[in-house]
């Protein structure tokens, strides 16, 4: 991505919101204890893009640096109030669209490598495929599942055959007025919104264990990760009738973060107040309802 600003840095400007005339890109710039990742100074400044591909939130990190204006490149998803001033969250999905639009018009070698890096994006399920979904969404309306999510990271299911839960990139539960009664702090809507790292198809709680000890390793998660997601799904070993239902599917993921206050309700993305229906997401559709 750096030797790509580097050869063309004009489009990304706008982008990243650097003002001014590029002069130089630097990659891994030291600074006094640890390296950044990527330097632009322009006859007006210099910006600093801080880049994880994941949904870590690279603020903290940023901070160490010193530079007028600061990109962080990342999968978190900020809460309402963050990236403001002089900081800006970008979501590689809007890296991407610049390097589509670069591709375009370039010259072959950086046409080669915007291609190589949108297909890497892609692989590593930065960004979207063509058709991907963004949101799963799903109703939650009782306490195991409440917090299940809240707490272990983890939402469970019946498995559908045709779901689309294991494409979708973010799941987004909504809660229910039966939570929202009896919950302190849980409002009726989406609220949270949470990275997916993973989908399993188990049948049974001892699978679900063997997965949760899986994704520990595959993710490097630690062990008070782990014996929070098993203390806190342990009920669902006897509450859930297992044999009756068959496959389930299992979301592991990253930590909820509050972005939508107050709620966005049902009614607002889908016809009517019933069950929800609408299961796949934009983030567009669900900014769009929270204005209404």
């Amino acid at each position: 991505m750096g030797y790509i600003i580097a050869q063309d840095p004009k489009p990304f400007l706008d982008l990243f919101g650097f003002r001014g005339v590029p002069t130089d890109v630097r990659l891994e710039n030291r600074h006094e204890d640890d390296r950044s990742d990527i330097l632009v100074t322009t006859t007006a400044g210099t910006g600093l893009i801080e880049a994880k591909v994941d949904a870590t939130d690279p603020l903290k990190q940023s901070k160490r640096y010193d530079a007028k204006w600061k990109v962080l490149l990342t999968q978190y998803v900020p809460s309402r109030g963050e990236g403001t001033g002089k900081v800006r969250y970008l979501h590689w999905e809007q890296l991407a669209k610049r390097l589509r639009d670069l591709e375009k018009t370039s010259e072959p070698k950086i046409k080669f490598l915007c291609n190589d890096l949108i297909s890497y994006l892609g692989e590593k399920r930065m960004i979207r495929n063509s058709g991907q979904p963004e949101i799963y969404a799903r109703e939650i309306n009782e306490p195991i599942t409440l917090t299940m999510f809240l707490k272990a990271q983890m939402y469970g299911c019946d498995y559908e055959k045709r779901n689309r839960v294991a494409d979708a990139l973010y799941f987004a539960p909504h809660f229910g007025k039966k939570l929202a009664h009896t919950h302190p702090g849980i409002r009726v809507g989406i609220s949270y919104i949470a990275k997916i790292e993973d989908v399993v198809v188990i049948e049974a709680w001892k699978e679900l264990k063997d997965a949760l000890k899986g994704h520990k390793k595959k993710f490097k998660k630690s062990q008070k990760w782990l014996n929070k997601a098993l203390k806190f799904s342990k009920p669902i070993k006897t509450d859930w009738p297992w044999k009756k239902y068959g496959k389930r599917s299992f979301l592991f993921l990253s930590t909820p973060r509050l972005v939508f206050n107050p709620p966005v309700h049902k009614e607002k993305i889908q016809k009517g107040k019933g069950w929800l229906s609408k299961r796949v997401l934009s983030f567009d559709e669900l900014f769009v309802g929270w204005e209404k």
